[in-house]
């Protein structure tokens, strides 16, 4: 009887760990739609600092949920307008450069993300988004 107990609970496990990772993945992508709106919030009311926090635990959120590649690339191409706008360039370099990658892996363009990177990089102002 033991054996056969055994047996069984070699058998369910798989199935109860996958359920709670499909569980987790789904918190992870609600929690990214949570934080993306967040960021929005706050980069209308001009908080470019906890805008950039917030689209960049959005993209983080949406990574560890298994989000589309295209989605990734839009918040971190929004956390880097933001970054950029509060006058935080080596983060928003950090962003765009990421935005491009995913773009390409979505097979979406990243022309925004790679202008907003060669204006970063040609030194314009900060303190509004690009």
């Amino acid at each position: 009887m033991s054996t056969l107990l055994s047996f069984r609970t070699c058998l369910v496990l798989p199935f109860v760990l996958m359920a709670l990772g499909a569980c987790a993945t789904q918190i992870e992508l609600r929690t990214a739609a949570q934080q993306e709106q967040f960021a929005r919030e706050a980069a209308s009311q001009g908080d470019w600092a906890q805008a950039m926090r917030n689209y960049a635990d959005a993209a983080n959120n949406a990574e560890l949920g298994h989000g589309d590649f295209a989605w990734q690339a839009r918040l971190h191409h929004e956390a880097g307008r933001a970054a950029s706008a509060a006058c935080r360039d080596e983060a928003a370099a950090f962003h765009f450069r990421r935005a491009i990658a995913l773009a390409k892996k979505s097979g979406q363009s990243s022309a925004l993300s790679d202008k907003a990177l060669e204006s970063l990089q040609a030194g314009k102002p900060c303190g509004f988004p690009r």
